[in-house]
């Protein structure tokens, strides 16, 4: 799943424009197994989610025919994404066992047996969500809903560059190229599954200078956890100096 992860990483930080990022995360909900996705936030009320998703690869129509057909008030998904402090799976048959066979007939009809969904705000004006639906039989894993996490951090980190104009076309294309060579080599471990505390212990050195050097990669590299870090490490390998 790493793997993946870091390749659908590489994907996001190479979009120059929204449009290229809205592709890139279609790609990437793809590669995990799921074959849509939206991303709304800043909403006040659940209901406005499939109004006017952020990003997301559903077609205008089938946005519409979900508002008109009245799912935009009655989907339980929704409700359980405001109302979520953490990420969570489910899946249609979950739906029906709680007692709403409306929406799992509506799932089914549309070949949906499961999903994740990334709580992205949960304040009045400030609700969001990021949901991927799947169509496998097959049960969703916490290693994809983990990965779906940081695809979903990571996505609102590139939206916001994005969206302030920043100049991309000129960016270092080997973004390692800024971390001193005791960082890069943090992050290799970061990257092998060591804890801080073990890098410590193998880099002869205290958690704490351990914890101050990821913080300083997580700064250079522009993203959200030390999990993107060594996504971001995967995908393009270690810098040549």
């Amino acid at each position: 799943m790493l793997q993946t992860l870091s390749k659908s990483i590489t994907g996001l930080s190479a979009a120059e424009s929204l449009s290229d990022l809205n592709a890139a995360i279609a790609s990437a909900a793809c590669d995990a197994g799921f074959i849509s996705f939206n991303i709304t936030v800043n909403k006040r009320y659940a209901a406005e989610f499939m109004e006017d998703p952020l990003l997301t690869n559903w077609s205008r129509d089938d946005l519409i025919a979900y508002t008109r057909d009245g799912w935009a008030e009655g989907d339980p998904l929704l409700r359980r994404a405001v109302e979520a402090e953490s990420p969570f799976l489910w899946s249609a048959d979950e739906w029906r066992e709680k007692g709403y066979s409306d929406y799992f007939e509506y799932l089914r009809l549309n070949g949906i047996r499961g999903g994740a969904t990334i709580p992205l705000g949960n304040k009045p004006g400030q609700l969001g969500a990021m949901t991927l639906l799947s169509a496998s039989a097959n049960p969703l894993t916490a290693n994809t809903l983990h990965a779906v996490n940081v695809l979903a951090r990571f996505s609102l980190a590139r939206v916001q560059v994005l969206s302030e104009g920043t100049d991309l076309r000129n960016r270092d294309p080997d973004p390692l190229h800024a971390l001193s060579t005791r960082q890069v080599e943090i992050l290799h471990w970061v990257a092998e599954g060591k804890t801080n505390r073990e890098i410590a212990v193998i880099m002869e050195s205290t958690l704490s200078t351990i914890n101050y050097h990821l913080e300083q990669i997580r700064h250079k590299l522009g993203v959200p956890n030390r999990t993107s870090a060594a996504a971001l490490y995967k995908g393009f390998g270690a810098p040549r100096r």
